[in-house]
């Protein structure tokens, strides 16, 4: 066993006896207390490798721990083989006892595992046998749907609408026609078996002596419901979990954290060791992160503490700026100050993917190099691609490859065939639909998008000559009636792309020369042997460290979003922001704006509530000013400055937004009544008092 192991890790390894619970803080070493503890039961012979049962949620997870095993094994010159453990996702594992049990759960041995495409393919088989039409219940909507009902397994299946339960029941009988189950059968498939087939859940149950669980804070109902089954009737079963309950952020994809908050209920007289020892951050970034925690009801409460407690490092900084736009230009003029061509110390880790637009901006600009993670790159975006296609068929009407890209959304009956024949026409796709002879439907559809291109656009501002094109050919009309998930998501970023984008622009030429070196490999980007600034969501960033962190958009109605906030997630917004400070080794950056322009509008959100919960002792509101601080130009007030008197009931003006009263006032953020746009978040700073 390593010798470097503290008392906490030390502990976690040789409690070998009865169910426990690893409470491993973010730095703490988790990964390491997992391989020690399975080889340290190996070298004591406490079981066999094949009597260990390690579940991971990622095979790149399980191949790492069996490396590191063996590693360990090896110097200790073991003739004990990694290689037989059983470890594995839930999946591989479960998928691996039905394989050799098939017929007792009604399968064929040779049974087939369908991905996403091929479940799409029998819903819509199934759909239209039901008389059912996909354009209205859409197929992929539907897989994540039936996903999320298997992830409740068995025992917690959910009451289901009468149409559901149909099309789901018929979704099952297909499969099993084809000989295929999809992911979430698998684990259904290996509980039913061990359900209903004692002599199989005895035979498991003597082979494992162990059970240890990675991640446990990310497990659904049908995994924990499998490891019940496992567990079932043993009085002290050596189960161990390691997880933490501050970083559950998956509860969107099924996770439940009550597996972990109810451990010792499930378990009883479950152990229950906290790894507390950071070996990543600072003092004052984790003073931070425990003290914003600790606002959280559901867990079970940790205080994490630096390896060396002399490290406190420099503050966290809680910057609010003018504007987005200021945002952008701090955090890359910082990156330029410190970087020295290490690039990949640094990462940008915001709350959703819509956010990513201005960094890349900015970045491409001042010549960073950078990389997104867990999100795609704006202008990769599908529907930031066709807006660029329908705009390049605008001005070149001989554009065949942006024709071809967007003459099927939305559909207007030209599939392969058609564009052949247009084709034969020997000039381009535009001109064959003039002179080419179409017949019914498809003459009247040519003549509808050839109508759509004919208007005088150099004549009128780049922006309402995008916004007439996009209106004439549909493409916004076809967005707003898709039953696509992502629709709401797309139109935003539509309208992101012409208000704070093309309406930058002279000319749509320029804008087009504009885009395409946004949309390019990067050709130009000067060589950097792979450092690059990493931009990311923060879902995305779990599990990664940083030298430097930026946290922006830090803003009620952002992070927390609006919908944890209607609907009671907040919680769950506040463990993310928790992980997001806790990937920082040396610092960490969290701004607000005062105002931003999103989604073709100026929007105005107060500060988040998170900033005001961190403990003010590890805070830098950029008033210190260290001389090592990486704030030069903006300076807040550590806490707002009461008015003098109330504003509400006055009557003010705003320069975009026109008049309207004060409804509301709350330190410098006023609620507003517009006559026009209705009721807005204003800061005080933007409006003038005219009564």
């Amino acid at each position: 066993m390593p010798g470097n192991l503290n008392s906490e890790q030390k502990k976690s390894v040789e409690t070998t006896q009865g169910p426990l619970l690893v409470l491993s803080g973010a730095g703490t070493g988790k990964t390491l207390v997992l391989v020690t503890r399975i080889a340290y039961i190996l070298a004591n012979n406490l079981a066999m490798p094949w009597q260990i049962l390690a579940l991971t949620f990622t095979n790149k997870a399980a191949n790492e721990m069996k490396r590191r095993i063996a590693d360990m094994l090896s110097q200790d010159q073991s003739n004990i083989h990694a290689t037989d453990l059983w470890c594995g996702t839930f999946h591989s594992v479960c998928l691996r006892m039905l394989r050799v049990n098939a017929t007792r759960v009604g399968l064929k041995p040779d049974f087939m595992i369908f991905g996403e495409d091929d479940q799409k393919a029998v819903l819509k088989n199934v759909m239209a046998n039901m008389g059912i039409d996909a354009k209205e219940f859409p197929p992929a909507d539907w897989v994540e749907k039936i996903s999320n009902i298997k992830d409740h397994g068995i025992i917690e299946k959910p009451n289901l609408a009468p149409r559901t339960q149909q099309i789901l029941d018929a979704y099952n009988t297909e499969l099993r026609r084809l000989n295929a189950v999809d992911f979430g059968d698998i684990i259904l498939f290996a509980i039913k078996m061990l359900n209903d087939c004692p002599d199989i859940l005895e035979k498991y149950q003597r082979q494992f002596k162990y059970i240890m669980v990675d991640e446990f804070q990310d497990t659904n109902s049908a995994q924990m419901q499998l490891l019940k089954v496992l567990t079932r009737g043993i009085e002290s079963p050596n189960i161990c979990c390691v997880g933490d309950d501050d970083q559950s952020i998956y509860s969107w994809r099924g996770a439940e954290i009550k597996n972990i908050l109810e451990f010792e209920k499930t378990f009883p007289g479950a152990n229950i060791i906290r790894l507390e020892t950071n070996y990543r951050s600072t003092g004052n970034i984790l003073g931070a992160a425990n003290s914003l925690i600790k606002h959280n009801n559901g867990r079970l409460g940790k205080d994490l503490h630096p390896a060396d407690l002399s490290n406190m490092g420099e503050p966290v900084y809680a910057l609010t700026l003018p504007s987005n736009y200021d945002e952008a230009e701090l955090v890359a003029n910082t990156i330029m100050r410190f970087a020295n061509g290490n690039y990949s110390d640094f990462a940008v880790l915001i709350r959703s993917g819509t956010l990513s637009r201005q960094f890349e901006e900015k970045f491409t600009h001042m010549r960073i190099p950078y990389r997104l993670v867990g999100t795609t790159k704006f202008y990769d975006r599908m529907e930031i691609r066709d807006v660029i296609a329908y705009i390049r068929l605008l001005l070149h009407n001989d554009d065949d490859i942006s024709f071809a890209r967007i003459i099927a959304r939305p559909r207007r009956g030209f599939g392969p065939a058609a564009l052949t024949k247009l084709r034969s026409s020997g000039g381009n796709f535009m001109n064959g639909m003039r002179t080419v002879k179409l017949g019914g439907k498809q003459a009247d559809a040519a003549h509808e998008f050839l109508n759509a291109f004919d208007f005088d656009w150099q004549s009128m501002p780049p922006v309402d000559a995008v916004k007439k094109l996009l209106d004439n050919t549909g493409y916004m009309k076809y967005w707003r009636e898709s039953k696509d998930a992502d629709a709401d998501e797309r139109i935003a970023n539509i309208r992101e792309l012409i208000t704070n984008v093309i309406s930058g622009y002279a000319t749509l030429p320029e804008f087009l020369e504009h885009a395409a070196l946004m949309t390019t490999d990067d050709n130009d980007t000067p060589d950097t042997n792979g450092q690059a600034v990493n931009i990311m969501t923060i879902h995305a960033a779990k599990g990664l460290e940083f030298d430097t962190v930026f946290l922006p958009a830090w803003e009620e109605g952002l992070f927390p979003n609006e919908k944890s906030i209607k609907e009671g997630g907040i919680e769950e917004e506040r463990r993310l922001a928790y992980v997001a400070i806790t990937r920082a080794k040396r610092r960490a950056i969290i701004t607000s704006a005062s105002s931003r322009v999103m989604f073709g509008s100026r929007q105005y959100y107060p500060p988040a509530r998170f900033i005001s919960e961190i403990d003010s002792r590890y805070l830098d509101f950029g008033d210190r000013q260290p001389a090592h601080s990486p704030v030069q130009t903006y300076r807040t007030p550590r806490t707002p400055q009461p008015h003098r008197t109330t504003l509400v009931g006055k009557l003010v003006t705003h320069s975009e937004m026109g008049r309207g009263v004060v409804i509301e006032e709350n330190d410098r953020i006023l609620t507003i009544a517009f006559n026009k746009i209705g009721i807005k978040k204003v800061d005080r700073n933007f409006v003038t008092i005219v009564g």
